[in-house]
This record gives structure tokens, sequence and C-alpha cells, in this order.
């Protein structure tokens, strides 16, 4: 780099002086190149950058950019700029110019880069001064044309202009397939892609799922497409339109254009990124239900609860919930659903999350996180019915701790002080100890005294006669009045508790005189010291004394008197009636209670109780009607005699108890609802109370109001009024009056609307009811407003009387009082009563039209119809005379009328004078004597549906049978045909489907009016009828899609889904469906109408269609596909395509495929290919045409062998035209090679290979039936001396190389057949049969060729001369002794053929072949043909049986020989291994006792037979499932030979799966067993050590660690070391483990860090507390030093027998330390010298006073004191020359010491004493010159002149101080 920066600067200065230009540019150039050339060196000889090169060339890039900057630069035409030089100037003239004026400028530029003539193009884009000069601009204008060549399909240019450009073209490919978003491009490259398999197997799976995808929604899209373009009159058009510009926006789609010719879809680089859940996402919306279980249950969940689908989420649930069941998985419509996929995936919102979760829990399936947090769960439970029901589904809950459910919520409810709720839930699931012992837990009782009260409570209330659980329910109680003592009666007395512990005592077991005792064996609780309970009965004496009395003499007894005795006189508590439960009263006579009284014992109540007998009022004033009601029949209305009477006097009872307490709400609705019950009208009770109520308001508006008085006022009043007062009733009307206005004006409503006209109704109603008036106060206010409008409404929405109204039209104003009498002039009266209202307002309009004729007449029709008898009959003829449909609905109101018929003259009196002619055609009887019956009305049906009068049949069916289905299915025909709403039809039709099974499951209990069977009759007409009034192909696929899936609809109709299929198929074709097959639909002529299809499709050449049609017809397709096959080969012939040999054999492959795929006759197949075969020989000739009629001739031959019964004649005769055309072929090859070079004839042939590598593909020479054994015979084989020559040389020549390497290739059955067809005699065929007869015996010496027969002769008389020695096989011993097989001599016949097989030229690897099968099968004792007939799988398992020590020899040559498959071989190997190590075993499961090494050498043997190791160790695995269970030796070795297959190979897959097989034997069968000594051979087999850890781990558990440190067990030394490092790593603290491993495998260096670690324990130990405190227990001071002497001694030794000097020197220098520590310490000296820190390490070394002690401590610490300092500080200082002697003798004195020393002696002040020493010091130096100069510096002269004056060193010195 400094050079090349050198380099750039001299060019930058050189550039800016003119007279160095030309140097400058020289220097340029040169560095120029040379930088050039850096980088090209770098690219040729680097396939890839690493980062320093990429790092480099940069570098070099920059400098080139740099210097770029220098170069000679060419004048540009600027856009801007105007020229001012020629533009031709100076530019070179283009060859091509000429051409490319005629050209465009795309076509310029496609044509240079087609011909590498870029530049030139930039030259000639230059002159014309186009931006295409840019080589950039070119380059983008080149990469459209690609795209461009790639709309057209031209792969070939494009390509070239990509590889021209310099682009890598596999790379564009990919790059334009994966962005583009132009289909037809993509799926072209696509398949271009596909066939030279560029696609990772990842692209190849994406590009898949986008086809999927644009299938799947454009298919949706289009169908959308279509029918929007039929008007619909529920879609509002701004709706269509935004939906259609969000898909516009995304497929990009014009208006103007055809949807189908779009080419914009996915691009593929998206859908890269996609994971498997987001492609199943994108799918999932576009899929049926039936394909739903496919796909992966958590994308599904996602997609369902995303959309709500609330049915097919119920749906999947019910199957989740089955799943808990034995149902198998293949019965499963759904995914299988897990808990954790709902928890994860739901995406629904939380009202739905919670209904799916209520669902699940109701069947006892929760979220784990429910599961653990209790509130949650208790939150869940609460939303399916709480924790108290019936069946709580909590079976299988169990906490962490192993808690039920029950338990859990026991434990919440104490946490939470929940006590009541806790007592319910206990009584309702009757828990108690015996049945939950939770409830008996001693630390809850403790924590929550209330529970054990609460515990025993429940108790006694189960059993009420044991007094004992009363005494324990007590002590409970007194535990909650004394939470800090344990609760007994002591305890009671002790805290001043002294009744109740009477009280308690009372139910002990024996009484108070049992408690008292003073007894060691009586329970505790109940124990009572006497001295306590006398000072606790101190304020109550009497009882004192009665229990305690004053001891008379000790003579005298006490007399025994006892609290019974003291309260017999008492008569309420009577002992001899009453404690006769407890023991202790003696006075209790034998009737006296047993049990403790209650209020509810029955004796009790029969004595003393007083009853009252409630009746319904009593009910009525609580509020509570059905309680009422039930009085009331018990008690009264069963025991009346007049019911209706008793009835309605209770009810105005009722009514009267309603209105007194008008004011309370509960009682008022509960005499409504009794009234009600007794089915009276409580219309009067509902309105008077509302009015009372309206009053009582009224009138207690003020505060000061006296509301009670006011109340009873009211009652009073209303009480009257249930009298009948008229003055009262008129009274209540003036205050309700005014209570109303009052209302409106509160409410601020305006004061004449039509809300406050709303609430005078109520007034009215009141009116009514009382038969009073009606108000006129509303009226009268409007006429004083002139609003005439609310005036109207509210008279005539109320019916007022005319008279009424027309009295208050004078308080309205002169105008509109003329215009209200004008329009009241003739008002007529209005009925009354809701009913009539209700018929006036239902009347429709056609019905008053129709009857407006007969309205005159209408009442004396109806009072006629009431004097006849039978009078709805009679109505409805009277209908069909007058044509009055009225009359028909009054009639069906008739008490007996038949809905069928009404509706039947409904019909037929609504519709025109035709249609109900043809309807009554059938009729024959009078229409007065006629019975409507079901078939009228099927008929009426057919005749209105045909004529599409389907309103009036709705309308019909509405009045007389609005329950009925069949309006269902008239609403469906109606959406259908009318409104094209396919979808809402389907729901209907859904609908009824509903329906109808609702109608045949309750036909069973109750005959309906209309039978289901008419109904499916009629449904099935109308679904026919409607297929045939479709008008376009279009309605008629939208009707069958709807009714595919309800085919059971059509009883005796069409095959609904053929021809939905069919019309699918049609759906975009101009072929419509003939209606013939709807209406007369048979198997014969849908078959015939497809037929006609199939012809009409045929002929517009639409052959797919057609397919699908015969496919769905069932017809057969031979001649459909052989002439879509002709109509694409004449295709590919005019568009010239054929001529081209690649087309043609692409052709023929596919013409293949198409015949396989659509499975057409074999015999159809082989006619054309042969047919073909013929016309490919008349019409061409030459190499090409002979090829091709072979492979014409080879797939007719494959698709003749391939019938049932192989024609072998025909067979044989295809065979020999093959065989003709492949002699001709290789004689054409020669002549071609004689007239042509070489080099040539390969060129021209390089792609002609392809038509004998397919007839290769296809040949059916193995065919079994031309294989058989007498082709083989020598009887028809012609000899030398029989054959013909029926071909020429050239031929003869040709087939004699042809049948050579059919030889070679081991086809000996077809080389034999090929010289029968042609007669030809070939000397290797001969021999090789010849050799195959000897063998088997077929053919004795007689029987010979004489050819060969001389051949032998004369190999014979070649043996016998001496000097010819002939090489002789000698077989081995038979292995059995089995029968002998008479053959000739061994020796002559192995002599033959191997004189044969020598002779034979092509062929020899058979003749070896059956050479060795001879030699087998002498050994096996069976003949030749025994063993060439059986397979080589059969003979190979025999030789491994053997067991010989040889076998595997033999085993090699017979597999190389036979050319067996690695896969058979090593199954046998496999199958052998298995065998022998189960019969080693012998079922024991432990192999004998023997040599494992030699037992494995053999079995690895075996496995050496496979070339694959890999395939072995696979075949091993699989075995392992066959091995009997028991058999643990056999499988442990067979995964040690299987690993070891896999290490060979390095197969990382097979290792793990042994690993993963090793860990499970261990663990489930081994260790159990404990079978640890093929623990140990496994682990030490498979050598693993760092992965099989978990071994160690259980011999170390196991106590059997000791038995992997047996010698020999580990020869190749890893297992040692394995466990080493299991111990340091797993077992850091088991020392002992670890010296016991390095001592048994005499790892002394191990050892020896094992002794030194343990050393260095010990010092951290000293050092772990301060040094003082270790030197006040001197004694454990030294034992600690003494044992890390010890430990370091031995670690110094260890370390030296294996050669670690380093350690073992500082181990020994760590010694030395120490010693000279515990020396110290013997010696009293209390320096610490162990455990040193480096910064106290000099201090230490000074204040030693021995150079050897100093020595030692900076040596164990490795550290270089500064000797300079200390013998300054010994010697100079302190005077101790001893210590420089020590020095002297260890070390030397160097110069620089002395120096030093010098220096630190000028630093201080010296004193005599200190410059004495270092005079002294000075004569220790033994440089002359130093010692004269450092005493010449301090001043020492004397010292100096002696040095001058001595002899020996003052002529050195002078000399020195001369120079």
């Amino acid at each position: 780099m400094p050079a090349l920066d050198l380099l750039c600067s001299a060019i930058r200065e050189s550039y800016s002086e003119p007279q160095s230009k030309h140097f400058s540019e020289q220097l340029l150039n040169l560095t120029l190149s040379f930088l050039n050339n850096q980088i090209k060196e770098l690219f040729i000889h680097t396939e890839e950058l690493d980062e320093h090169l990429q790092k480099g060339v940069n570098i070099l890039t920059s400098y080139i950019n740099e210097l770029r900057t220098f170069m000679i630069k060419f004048p540009w035409k600027l856009t801007d700029a105007i020229d001012e030089y020629d533009v031709h100037e100076n530019v070179p003239k283009v060859k091509e110019s000429n051409i490319w004026k005629k050209l465009s400028f795309e076509e310029v530029i496609a044509n240079a880069i087609l011909n590498n003539r870029i530049p030139e193009a930039q030259t000639f884009f230059r002159i014309d001064s186009h931006s295409a000069q840019k080589l950039e601009e070119l380059i983008g204008i080149g990469l459209n044309l690609v795209f461009d060549n790639l709309k057209k399909n031209n792969i070939k240019e494009a390509s070239e202009l990509l590889k021209n450009m310099g682009f890598d073209v596999k790379g564009q490919l990919l790059k334009i397939c994966f962005y583009t978003t132009d289909k037809n491009i993509r799926d072209f490259l696509v398949e271009i892609l596909k066939e030279k398999n560029y696609f990772s197997e990842k692209e190849k799976r994406t590009i898949d799922f986008v086809h999927q995808v644009e299938k799947l929604y454009l298919g949706h899209f289009q169908e959308n497409m279509q029918i929007q373009s039929f008007p619909r009159y529920w879609i509002k058009e701004q709706d269509f339109f935004k939906h259609k510009s969000v898909l516009d926006s995304f497929l990009k789609y014009d208006c103007k254009d055809e949807f189908n010719k779009q080419n914009h879809r996915i691009v593929l680089n998206w859908a890269l990124w996609w994971d498997q859940l987001t492609q199943e996402s994108i799918i999932l919306p576009r899929i049926s239900p039936e394909e739903y279980k496919s796909y992966s249950p958590e994308a599904l969940w996602r997609y369902l609860t995303a959309r709500h689908d609330w049915l097919n989420i119920i749906l999947w649930i019910g199957e989740f919930q089955t799943q808990h069941g034995y149902t198998s998985f293949q019965q499963n419509k759904w995914p299988l659903l897990t808990i954790d996929v709902i928890n994860q995936n739901t995406s629904c919102n939380n009202y739905m999350r919670n209904e799916i979760l209520d669902k699940l829990a109701r069947n006892g399936i929760f979220l784990a996180s429910e599961l653990e947090d209790f509130e949650c769960f208790l939150l869940r439970l609460s939303r399916i019915g709480g924790v108290i029901q019936d069946t709580l589904p909590v079976q299988n809950y169990k906490t962490k701790e192993g808690w039920d459910f029950h338990s859990q919520f026991i434990l919440y409810c104490l946490e939470h002080s929940l006590q009541h709720l806790l007592y319910v839930y206990l009584d309702c699931y009757k828990l108690s100890p015996e049945n939950c012992p939770f409830l008996e837990k001693k630390e809850l009782h403790e924590a929550h005294p209330w529970f054990e009260f609460l515990v025993q409570c429940r108790q006694v209330a189960s059993n009420l006669t044991d007094p004992k659980l009363i005494f324990q329910a007590s002590l409970a109680n007194a535990q909650i009045l004394i939470p800090t003592n344990q609760a007994s009666v002591s305890s009671m007395l002790l805290e001043g508790h002294t009744l109740l512990a009477l009280a308690t005592t009372m139910y002990s077991p024996g009484g108070v005189s049992q408690v008292v005792q003073n007894e060691e064996n009586e329970n505790c609780l109940k124990k009572v010291d006497p001295q306590l309970l006398k000072m606790a009965l101190t304020p109550y004496p009497k009882l004192k004394t009665a229990l305690f009395p004053q001891c008379t003499p000790p003579s005298v007894l006490p007399s025994d008197i006892t609290l019974y005795h003291l309260i017999q006189s008492l008569s309420p508590f009577d002992p001899s009636r009453l404690f006769g439960w407890q023991s202790a009263n003696t006075l209790a006579i034998g009737d006296a209670w047993s049990h403790l009284p209650h209020f509810s014992s029955p004796d009790l109540v029969n004595k003393y109780a007083v009853v009252e007998r409630l009746n319904f009022a009593y009910y009525l004033h609580h509020g509570r009607p059905s309680f009422a009601f039930g009085t009331f029949l018990v008690q009264e209305l069963i025991k009346s005699k007049t019911p209706k009477q008793l009835i309605q006097q209770v009810g105005n009872e009722a009514y009267v108890i309603g209105l007194s307490s008008f004011h309370i709400p509960s009682v008022g609705a509960a005499c409504v609802c009794f009234l009600e019950l007794l089915g009276l009208d409580s219309l009067k009770l509902r309105v008077d109370m509302k009015v009372a109520n309206i009053i009582l308001r009224y009138k207690c508006r003020n505060e000061d109001a006296q509301y009670s008085f006011i109340r009873e006022s009211v009652a009073e009043k209303l009480s009257k009024l249930a009298d009948g007062e008229k003055a009262t009733t008129e009274e209540l009307l003036v205050l309700l009056e005014e209570g109303t206005w009052n209302s409106i004006q509160q409410q601020e409503i305006k004061r004449l609307s039509s809300e406050s006209s709303s609430q005078w109704a109520l007034v009215v109603q009141f009116c009514r009811l009382h038969d009073m008036k009606l108000s006129i106060s509303y009226l009268r206010e409007c006429a004083k407003a002139n609003d005439w409008l609310q005036f109207i409404i509210h008279s005539q929405l109320h019916n007022y009387h005319p008279a009424e109204v027309k009295s208050l039209i004078q308080y309205f104003s002169p105008v509109i009082q003329d215009h209200l009498r004008l329009a009241f002039e003739n008002l007529p009266l209005v009925p009354t009563s809701k009913t009539d209202i209700n018929q006036v307002c239902n009347k429709s309009s056609q019905e008053l039209q129709g009857s407006k004729e007969v309205m005159t007449d209408l009442f004396e029709i109806l009072l006629q119809c009431s004097e006849e008898p039978d009078s709805w009959h009679w109505l409805l003829v009277e209908a069909v005379k007058q044509q009055a449909p009225i009359l028909s609905v009054l009639a069906s109101c008739l008490q007996g009328a038949s809905a069928i018929s009404c509706l039947c003259v409904w019909i037929i009196t609504s519709v025109e004078d035709s249609v109900a002619t043809e309807a009554m055609g059938r009729i024959q009887d009078s229409i007065e004597d006629h019975t409507w019956n079901l078939e009228d009305l099927s008929v009426i049906w057919r005749a209105l549906l045909t004529r599409q009068k389907s309103k009036t049949l709705i309308r019909g069916f509405q009045l007389f049978f609005k329950d009925s289905p069949l309006l269902l299915v008239m609403e469906m025909y109606e959406l259908c045909m009318f409104f094209k709403n396919y979808k809402e039809a389907e729901a209907k039709l859904l609908e009824f489907q509903e329906s109808l099974e609702i109608l045949n499951t309750a036909a069973t209990k109750v005959h309906p009016v209309i039978p289901a069977m008419w109904l499916e009759d009629q449904v099935c007409f109308l679904l026919k009828l409607m297929l045939q009034q479709c008008k376009t192909p279009y309605e008629l696929g939208k009707l069958l899609q709807l009714f595919v899936e309800r085919e059971h609809l059509f009883s005796d109709g069409p095959d609904v889904k053929k021809l939905y299929v069919l019309c699918q198929i049609l759906k975009d074709t101009s072929i419509a469906i003939n209606h013939i097959i709807i209406t007369c639909y048979s198997i014969e002529n849908f078959q015939h109408e497809c037929k006609s299809i199939l012809e009409r499709l045929q002929t517009d050449g639409q052959f797919a269609l057609a397919r699908r049609v015969a496919e769905l017809a069932e017809l057969p397709v031979d001649n459909l596909v052989i002439k879509e096959i002709t109509q694409e080969m004449q295709t590919l012939k005019h568009i010239e395509q054929w001529s081209l040999k690649q087309a043609r054999i692409d052709f023929w492959k596919k013409c293949h495929e198409n015949f396989k795929k659509h499975s057409i006759s074999s015999k159809a197949a082989s006619s054309f290919f042969s047919t073909q075969a013929h016309v490919a020989c008349e019409h061409s000739a030459g190499w090409s045409s002979i090829e091709e009629r072979h492979l014409l001739l080879t797939l007719a031959g494959h698709w003749l062998a391939q019938e049932d019964v192989v024609p072998l004649d025909k067979l044989e005769e295809l065979e020999k035209q093959i065989w003709l055309c492949r002699i001709t072929q290789h004689t054409l090859g020669r002549n071609q090679e004689e007239t042509e070079p070489k080099f040539s004839r390969q060129i021209s042939t390089s792609g002609e290979l392809s038509f004998d590598s397919l007839a290769r593909e296809f040949s059916f020479s193995k065919l079994a039936a031309l294989n058989t054994s007498k082709y083989l015979e020598l009887n028809s084989l012609p000899s030398k001396e029989t054959c013909e020559n029926r071909l020429d040389w050239k031929e003869q020549e040709s087939l004699n190389f042809l049948i050579g390497r059919l030889l070679d290739d081991g086809c000996v059955h077809e080389a034999s057949r090929v010289c029968r067809y042609f007669h030809f005699y070939n000397r290797d065929v001969a021999l090789v049969l010849h050799c195959r007869a000897l063998a088997s015996g077929e053919a004795s010496m007689e029987d010979l060729h004489p050819e060969i027969h001389a051949l032998l002769q004369s190999a014979e008389l070649l043996e016998e001369e001496p000097d010819i020695p002939l090489r002789r096989v000698h077989s081995t011993s038979s292995l059995d002794s089995q029968k002998f097989v008479t053959v000739p001599s061994s020796d002559e016949v192995v002599t033959n053929l191997e004189v044969l097989t020598s002779k034979c030229l092509h062929g020899k690897n058979y003749c070896r072949q059956v050479l060795c099968l001879y030699d087998l099968a002498k050994e096996l004792g069976c003949s030749y043909t025994d063993v060439a007939a059986q397979d080589g799988e059969a003979m190979l398992r025999e030789i491994l049986a053997s067991q010989q020590p040889d076998r595997c020899k033999r085993a090699q040559a017979f597999i190389s020989t036979q050319g067996l498959k690695p896969d058979t071989v090593a199954e046998l190997v496999a199958e052998e291994v298995t065998r022998e190590l189960l019969t080693s075993s012998q079922g024991t499961g432990h192999k004998q006792m023997f040599n494992p090494t030699e037992e494995s050498q053999t079995f690895l043997q075996l496995t050496t037979l496979c070339q694959d190791h890999t395939l072995v160790g696979m075949k091993l695995l699989d075995k392992i499932s066959s091995v009997p269970h028991g058999e643990l030796s056999c499988t442990t070795e067979l995964l040690i030979l299987a690993h070891h297959c896999f290490t060979l190979t390095c197969h990382m897959e097979g290792i793990i799966r042994v690993l993963q097989a090793a860990r499970m034997l261990t663990d489930n069968h081994l260790a159990p067993s404990e079978e640890y000594g093929l623990v140990v051979r496994l682990l030490t087999g498979i050598g693993r050590y760092n992965e099989m850890t978990y071994i160690f781990d259980l011999l170390h558990k196991k106590h059997y660690f000791e038995v992997l440190m047996r010698k020999k067990l580990d020869p190749s030394g890893t297992l040692k070391t394995a466990l080493l490092d299991y111990i340091k790593r797993c077992r850091p603290g088991d020392s002992e483990k670890h010296n016991m491993i390095a001592l048994c495998f005499s790892m002394c260096r191990e050892i020896g860090e094992n002794h030194e670690a343990a050393a260095r324990i010990q010092l951290k130990l000293i050092e772990s507390q301060p040094w003082e405190d270790s030197l006040k227990d001197g004694h454990q001071l030294k034992q600690l030093l003494l044992k890390a002497l010890t430990l370091m001694l031995d670690a110094a030794e260890s370390y030296a027998k294996d050669s670690c000097v380093r350690q073992a020197q500082h181990c020994q220098r760590l010694t030395k330390l120490i010693t000279l520590q515990i020396h110290f310490l013997n010696t009293g000296q209390n320096t610490m010298l162990i455990n040193l820190g480096r910064h106290k390490l000099m201090d230490c070394i000074l204040a030693l006073p021995r150079f050897y002690q100093a020595s030692i401590v900076a040596e164990a610490y490795d550290f270089v004191p500064d000797w300079a300092e200390i013998l300054y500080q010994q010697v100079i200082l302190k005077g101790d020359f001893n210590y420089l002697e020590e020095f002297k003798q260890q070390r030397l004195l160097k110069s620089s010491i002395f120096e030093e020393i010098s220096k630190k002696y000028k630093q201080h002040q010296p004193t005599d004493m200190v410059m004495e020493n270092l005079k002294k010091l000075l004569t220790y130096c033994e440089d002359v010159y130093l010692y004269y100069k450092l005493a010449y510096e301090h001043k020492f002269y004397e010292t100096v002149n002696v040095l001058l004056k001595d002899p020996q060193t003052g002529c050195c010195l002078k000399d020195m101080l001369a120079g």
C-alpha cells in the first residue's frame, strides 16, 4: 500500500505539469495494469471471497477509481448543452450500422447482445446520441428484452441474452421466477427450472402451495364475478363497487379486459416467508369442512374462532369430548384437538371464548391455567351451574398436593371465612369425616376453631341418639370461647365457664358422677380435678353440696345423691320421664324418653302443638300464587259440587284482596297470577290497581300529605267499587282524570300529543270495564285547542260513539266545525270488539274486491250457514259458487272443518278460470257432493307450480297451514326462480329438512293432517320441476349445486350428483344439457347424452373435458386419448416442430404417460405404437428414423407385455423387429465412422442418444415370460454347421458385436433368443450355454456340439503335455452329509467348465458364475439346478449360516459374482447376526461365556460384506424390534454393532438413533432387571462416554461403579479419561472415587493433581483465619502443616513418575516452604511464610536472617526479589557477611548488584560501620575496573591506591584509564 500511495502521488503531481504529461500517462497505464491483474488473479483462483479477500479487493478498487480520473476523457454529449464539435469526430465506424439503422433500438440491442457486439452498439448509439450509449441503460433495456422473451416462452433467447450480458443465467431466472407478478412467465419458468432441478425442496413446496392458493381463490373470485353479473335486489350497488375496488387493487384487474386474461397473481417470494401456520390460515377459508381433518388443529382452531364459526366449533368440541372414550382416530371428522390448542390459539371475543370454555367445562374439561388457579376454576364453575349441582364435573380434579375438589373447596371456604356456604356445601354433598377425611385434619381445626364446631354439629345431626357427639360438639364450641388452650371440661372451669362445663358433663359418657372420679385411664378431656370443680361451684352452694356432700364419720358412708335426685320433685324436669338418654340417670323408668326431645318430635307435636289451617287467601296475602292455587284445589275445588260458581266466587275474593292491597306489588301480582291460573280474566284487576296507584300518587303529591290515611281512603273506595257502587265509580273516574292530567304534567309531556293520548287509554279502558260512559275530557281539550287531528285519532282509536263525538264539535273554531260536521255526516258504526277490528284489518284488497259483488248477501249466507247441519262444508260449496275466497277462510274457523278442503277451495276461487278448470278436471261428481282431499291438493299444487303461480300457494298455506314445511320449500322456489338468491334458498331448504325430520318423529305419536310421505312426493315434484324450468345453464348449475347434498329428496328422480358434475364440466362451453335426461332419467339415457356431448367436445378439440365426461359416464376413453394424441401430432407437424428430434422424443414419452395416466387398454396402446412404427419406417429413412422405429417397437412390446395373457409369438416378432433396427442402427454407425472423423461423429450424435435411453427405459427383454429355461437349451441353438446366413456380412458383424455386449451385461436369455431369431451362430453364446448344460447335467460329453466337443478334446491334449500345466480348481468339502447326486466326475466337469470359461471372450462372468454355483452345489450336497433355481438371497443365507471359518470369503465371492444389491446383503447380514446372538444366549437373555473380542470380530467381518455400512446399521436397528422380550444381551450387541457401522460412515442420524435406543434400553430394561454387566458392555461397546453419562450415574447410584475399573475393559484408554472427567464434572466432592480411578489406571499425573489440591485445601484452611489465631492453637496448626507437607511430597512423587517435571519441581519448592514454616514454629519463631500475598513477599524475605530461607520463600512463590536491596540490608547495614557467603555459594555476584548497592549507598547518609562494610563488600567484586570505579566514586582512595599499586591489577587499570 505505501508503494501504491507513492505511485498515485507521482501520477497526481506529474499529471498537472505539461512537460511530464507523457510520463504520467505511461506510469498510469502500468499502475492500472498491475491493479487489474491483481484483481483478476484473485477472482480466477478463488470461487468465493472471504472477508479479508473482499477487503483487499475493495482497497484495489479504490485505487483504480482514483486513477481513472487521470485517464484520457472522451467527449460526451450533454442533454442540456449545445454541441461545439462534431459528434462523429474521432468515433470509429461500426460495421453493422447499415443493418442496425433499419431496426428499432430494441432490436439493435437484442442483436448486439446476442452477437456479443455490446461495445459496437454503444458506439452506434453514441453516434445517434441515444441514451442507450451508456452501459447501464443498455443493460436495463436488455433485461426488458429478456422479460419480453419470457412472455413469448422463448427461454433459449432469454438465456442467451442473460449470459452475454454477464449475468448468472440460473440465478437470474430464479430471481425473475420468484419476484415476477406475471403468472404466465412464472408458470413457464417453473416448468423449465423444474426440469433442470434448480429448485430446492422448500421452493418446490412453496410453488405447489401458491398454485393451490391461486386455484382456490381464483375459482372463488370467478364464481363471485359470475354471480354479480346477475341483478340482485338485496345487494347495494355502492357495496359492490367497494368490494370490487379492493379486489382490483390486489389483482390489478382492469374492467376493460376479460378476467381470464389477467396474469397478476401472488409473488412466489412472498410465500417463501410464510410458515406452515400462515399457509394453512390462507387455505382454510377456501376449503370445504370435509377437508378440515388434514390440517393442523392450531391453524383450524384459530380460523374458526377468529370467524366465530359457532356451529363448526360446537361440532369439533363434540368430537373432542368423545375422544376421551375409545373412538378410533380414523372415524374422526376433525383433527385431534387438545386443551393446549384451545388455550393458545383461541382468537374470538371474550364472550365466545367463555361459551367454548363453559361447554368444555360441562364435560369436565378445563384449561390448565384454570385448574392451577382455584379462584378462576370456581369462576368457571359458577358459569355452568355453580359448585352445588347434581353432577359436578370435577371428578378428575386434583391439586398439586393431591387433594380432590371437595378438600380444596373446604380449604377455600376456611381461608375466606365462608361459614354459611361451607355448611350448605357439606350438607348438599353429605360430606362427613367418614367419606371426606379432609374434615378431620387437626391443623385445620386448630387454625379455624369454628370449623371443628361445624363438623361436630353436623355429626350430631347425623346421629341424634349418640350423646358422645353432643359432648364433642360442646368441646368444639368451648374451643371457640377458649382459643388459647385445648378445650376440656377443666379448661372451661379455669376460664370461669362453670355452667358450660356442667352442661358439657351432662353428655359425657357416664355423666357427672364419672367425671369427678379421678381415674388415670379416663380421657383427659372429660376428667376434672374434684378440688377444681369444688372451687368453681362455690357460687352455687347447693349444687356444690349435692355433688360433694359433707363427709360423715369414717364409719358412715355418704349418701349416693345425684343431680337427678335433686330435681325429681320439680315436675317440669321429672327425671323419671326425662333424661332417659343419660346412663347416669338411675331414676328413669321404662317409658322415659330414650333420646333428646326437640320441637319437631311427632309425639310432642300431636300433644301440644296448635295447628292452623291456611287457605288460599293467606298465601295471596303473602304473595305466593302457586301455593294459593294448590291449596284451593286441594281444600275446596275437589270437594265442591258447583266448581264454576266456586271459581267465580273465589275470583271475586281474589279481586277484592288485590284491590285492598293495591299498594303492595307482590300481593297484586299474586292475585293477577291466581286469576289467570283459575282461567279468569285479570284485565279488570290490573286496570283497577293501576288506576288506584295513579290516584294515590296524585293525592300524595304534596310532601305534607298523610300517606297512610289517603291510602286507607282509596282502599275504602276500591272496596265500594268492588261492590258496584255507581257513585264511587264516578268519583274514582274524576280522580283518575285529574291524576292523568297531573301525570302528563309531571312527565313534561306535551298536553295534546300521541304520548298523552296513549296515557288516556287507561281512562277509556276503566270506563269500558265498569260500563260507564267514555271519558271525554281529553277530546274536549283537543276541541278547545283546535287540534282536530288528535281529536279524530283518539276518537277513532277508542271507538267513541258518533253522538258523543258530534256533541264535542262545538268547542272547535267555526271553520273547523264546518269541516268536521261534513266529515262526520255519514260516520259508520265501528266495531267495538278487538276480534272484529282484527278481521277487518286483516282483509286483503284481493278478498275485498272478490267479495264486493256478494257483500249484500254475505250476512244472509252466514246466517243460513248456521242453520245447515254440515255448516263448513256448505260454506265451501257456496265459496265455489260465489267465487268468494273469504267464505273458505270463514269455513275454516268452524268446528270440524277440514283445513285441506278449505285450502283447495280457497285456491280454486283465487286463481283464474283456466287454472281452476284444470285443477277441477278430475272431479267426476258435483261440487256439493265432492270431498276435497290430498289428491285434489296434489293436482292443484302441480297445476299452479307448472304455471309458476307460487304466490297463490304461499298465501293459501299461510292462511290454512302456516306451520307447514311446504311453505319453506315454496319460499326456496321463489328465491331460486325469481330472485336467484341461492344462498338464502339453501338455508330454507335446510330448514325444511329439519322440519321434515321433526314431522316424521311426531308422526309416530300423533297422526298428522298432512302425511310426511305426501309432503316428500310434492317436494320431489317441485325439485324436478325447478330443474326443468331453468332457462340458462348457469341456473341449472346453481340448482344442482343446491340439491347435490340432498339427494334423498329425489325419491325416483335423476342422479343429481352426476348431473351437477356434468354441468360443472360444461360450464365454460356452449354445450347445454338436454332437459330430457331430467324428465326421463335413466342410466342409458344419461350415457347416451354423454356420448353425444363427448362427440361434440372431441369435434371442438376439448379433450380434457371430454375425458371428464367419459369418466363420469363410465365410457371407454381409448379412442378419445388416441385421437387427442393424433391431433397433437398433427399440430406439431403443422407448426414444423415434428422435424425436431427432441420434440418427437418428448412426444412419444408423453404418449406413453398419457396412456398410462388414462389407463387405456394394453392392446390399443400397443396397436397405436406398432402403427406409428410402420409409418415412421415408410415416411423417412436414416439414422434418426431407425432410432425412432426402435423406440416405437419397444413401446409397443412394453404395452403388449402388460396383457393378462402375454402373447409370446407377437412379443417375439416385435423383439425380432427391434433387433433388426439395432443391427441396422449399428451398421449405419460403423459406416459413418468409416466416412467421418471420430470427433465430428461425436458431435453429430451427441444430441441423438435420447431415443436409445428412452428405449432402454421401456425395454421388455427382462420379461419373465421371455426368460424361461427353454431359451437356454442346446436343442434349438444353431450350431456352426446348422446356422443360416440371412444377413449380409456387415450386419453379421454388427449382430456379433451386439450379442457380445449382451453377454457382457449378463443377458444370456436375450442373446440366445436373438441367435434363434436369425439362425445365427455365435461362439460365445454356444460356450456359455454349454457351460450351463454341463453344470446342470442336462448334457453329457456326447450331447455337446461338435465344435465344443473338439475344443474340450484339444484342451485335454494340452493338459496331458507336461510343459503346459492347466490350472485346476479343487472344491472344498461338503458342509452337510446330505444325499449324493449322480453327476459326472467332479474333476472332469470342473475342468471342462474352466476350459470353456477360458475360451469365452464375452460372457466370461456368467461362466464364472456357473462355476461358482457348481462348486457351491457340491459343497451343499445338492444339484446345480436346485442351487441355480434359488434366488441369490436364499443362497447367501445358507452360506452365512454354515458357520465355516471361511464363510465370509465365500460369501464375498458369491456376492460379487451374483451382483447382489447392498440392501439385500445388509438385510441378510443383520438377520444372521441376530440369529447367532439369539442362539448364543439360548433363551436366557445372557450370552455364553466366551471372548467378546473374538465374537465382535466375527460380527464385524459379517458387516463388511455390505459396502454400505450405514445400510447395515439401519437393518440392525430394525432387527431390535423382532428380538424376543428378555433377550437383553442380543439387543445390546445389536446396538453396539449398529453404532460401529454408523461410526465408519460418520452417519450422525444413525448414531443419534443408537444413543436414543441405548438410553431407552438402559432405563426401561437393563436397570430394572439389574443387568449391570450388560450396562457396562453397552457403555464400553459404544464408547461415547460423554453422551452416556447417565450410565455412570446409574452405576454410581447402584454401587456398581467399580466394575468399570476392571482390567482389559478399556483397551483404547478412553474410558479412564471419561471416568475422571465424569467425577470432576458430576461428582466434584468424591475424591475417593477420583483417586481410586487414578490408581486403578495408573494415572500418576491425576493422582498428583489430587494430592496437590488436597494440600492446598489444608493451606486454605490455615488461611481462613488470622495468623495470630492460628498461632494460639499451635498443635492444630502443625498438624495441618504436616498433613499438607505429606500430601505435597506424594504429589511431587506422583508427578515425577509421570515425567511431569515442572509440576514436580513446583511441589518440591512448596514442600521446602512448608518444612521451613514447621521449623520456625518448632523453634518458636512466629514468622508467617505460607499463604503470603505478592505485596508481602519482599518484607518477609528481608526479615529472614538466612539466605537459604529467603531463597526457599522466593522459589516457592516464583518470585524474583531485588537481591541488591536484600544484600544492602543484610550485609551493608547489618554487616552479616555470612549471608553474603551463602549467597555466593548459590548465586553469582554480578557487577550489576555492586552498582545497585552503590546507588543505594549514595542515597543514604552512611555511618562509619556502613562505610567499612561497603569497603569490605567491594573486595568481593571480581571486575577490577568496576572495583576501582566504585572505590573512586565513594572516595575510598586508600583502596584506589592499593589497586593501582598492586602488580596484578595496577597495570591493567592504568591501561584502561589511559585508554
